[in-house]
């Protein structure tokens, strides 16, 4: 878990950026499905885990929406569990 929690507070949030480049790429050439995918997982996660750790390390919570939708669990796991 250790090793995942570095790798996460060192590469997660790149490793995010490319994703949504390469689904961005897909979409652009009508394959928009794995963006969307993408989206409401993240859009979930605030809603299921992102919220409350927002609120227990006081971020307000429309940066929380906005790291929620831009880099998934790797900006609140490091606050949770680092």
């Amino acid at each position: 878990m250790r090793q995942f929690l570095a790798y996460t507070k060192d590469y997660g949030q790149f490793s995010c950026v490319l994703l949504y480049s390469a689904f961005s790429v897909l979409a652009a050439k009508k394959k928009p499905i794995p963006l969307i995918v993408l989206f409401v997982m993240h859009l979930g996660e605030y809603f299921l885990v992102g919220k409350k750790v927002a609120k227990e390390n006081y971020v307000y919570q429309p940066v929380a929406v906005a790291n929620c939708l831009a880099f998934g669990f790797t900006w609140w796991l490091p606050l949770k569990f680092g």
